[in-house]
């Protein structure tokens, strides 16, 4: 929902922008930058429910011949691998955003903050690092019944 939000947001931020800059010569200020911000904040907020429901964008080709068993393990090396992906650029994410927040780094026209933004977006992909360790791990439950019921 928050995600909806702010795409409509940038919507409306580009529409008033185009309208103002072909009809009325006068383009919103600082339009430019709020599309940035909106669109990294969309991008990061969605990333942990994504990952949580596994509904990234997945290419099947050679997984559709896999068995069940072994599509349940494929799952868990890419959860686990995409938790410490994540976890990575997150810490990463957290450092970049400190030293932006210590120079006190703003936008160019607007004067916004960069620090919070970085600190927003590094706690989003820690969450989306937990996301994928939360669905490694019911996968392996999943894959351990898989097993059960072959035996």
């Amino acid at each position: 929902m928050t995600a909806a939000v702010l795409l409509f947001a940038m919507m409306i931020v580009t529409v008033v922008d185009v309208i103002g800059r072909y009809f009325l010569s006068r383009p919103l200020p600082g339009a430019f930058e709020l599309t940035e911000i909106l669109l990294a904040l969309t991008v990061f907020i969605s990333a942990p429910l994504v990952c949580l429901r596994e509904e990234h964008i997945t290419v099947t080709l050679l997984t559709d011949r896999l068995s069940a068993r072994a599509r349940e393990i494929q799952a868990i090396v890419a959860a686990t691998l995409g938790c410490f992906i994540f976890g990575i650029v997150a810490w990463q994410l957290f450092e970049h955003a400190r030293r932006l927040a210590a120079y006190g780094d703003v936008t160019l026209f607007l004067r916004i903050p960069k620090g919070p933004l970085g600190y927003a977006m590094a706690a989003c992909t820690a969450l989306a690092a937990l996301s994928l360790m939360l669905v490694a791990y019911e996968r392996c439950k999943s894959a351990r019944q898989l097993i059960r019921e072959a035996r």
